[in-house]
């Protein structure tokens, strides 16, 4: 089976309209300024890169 295959009825819909409807005044449209922080990369944990970074200079052999 193909990975789209069980997509297949909805693969091709358009996109859902809210004019004005309840959906529309829970869910209000979001900018796309907005929309691109939800999936901006972040660090979660602090200072992780640099324990990497260390621990790789700790750990190469001497070249």
């Amino acid at each position: 089976m193909n990975t789209t295959d069980k997509y297949n009825d909805i693969i091709d819909k358009e996109r859902p309209q809210h004019d004005g409807d309840e959906f529309e005044a829970r869910h209000p449209k979001m900018s796309l300024e907005n929309r691109a922080k939800i999936f901006a990369p972040f660090a979660a944990l602090k200072g992780y890169e640099e324990a990497i970074d260390e621990t790789g200079k700790v750990h190469l052999p001497p070249t």
